[in-house]
This record gives structure tokens, C-alpha cells and sequence, in this order.
């Protein structure tokens, strides 16, 4: 049973790589990944990670979650809905 979850994360490894290039490629092609927005986007998921572990970090301990940090998540959530429709408005069909 084991062999088999082992076979099939490798299996969607293998596939998640091919698709993730031949995503890439085409991103490449459109000229998406010179794109300052394409960047800021990126930079916007990392930040909303980074908010989102810090948040689970204090979670853990016994404290409280202070309100700027919920804030920042909800700011930053909206930055990304605006910025992920400006990416697909400059680009949209990639």
C-alpha cells in the first residue's frame, strides 16, 4: 500500500514539472515573466505567506493575534485580486 502512494506522488511530480514548463514556456513566449506585474504578484503570494505563518507562529503560543496582522492579510488579499486582474487583462489569454 505504501508502493503505491510512494508511485503515485511520483507519478504527480513528474506531471506537476511537465505542465509547470510548458506553463512556463508560454508565460516566456507572451513576454508575462518580464512583467513588472507578473513580479508583484509573486512578491504579493510570498508576503501573504509569510503574513499567514506569522499569524500561525503567535497562534500557537498562548497569545493573542494583534489586529494590524489580520489587516495586512486582508490588505494584501486585495492587493493580489487587483493585481492578478490587471495581469490578466494585460495577458489574457496565458
Amino acid at each position: 500500500m505504501r508502493l503505491i502512494f510512494i508511485l503515485a506522488f511520483i507519478a504527480f511530480i513528474v506531471w506537476a514539472q511537465k505542465r509547470g514548463r510548458d506553463l512556463t514556456a508560454e508565460r516566456a513566449a507572451s513576454g508575462q515573466l518580464r512583467s513588472p506585474l507578473y513580479w508583484a504578484g509573486n512578491g504579493l503570494v510570498l508576503l501573504l505567506l509569510a503574513l499567514t505563518f506569522s499569524i500561525m507562529i503567535i497562534h500557537h503560543r498562548p497569545a493573542h493575534v494583534p489586529n494590524f496582522l489580520w489587516i495586512a492579510v486582508l490588505g494584501n488579499v486585495v492587493a493580489l485580486l487587483f493585481v492578478r486582474r490587471a495581469v490578466e487583462w494585460r495577458y489574457p489569454y496565458v
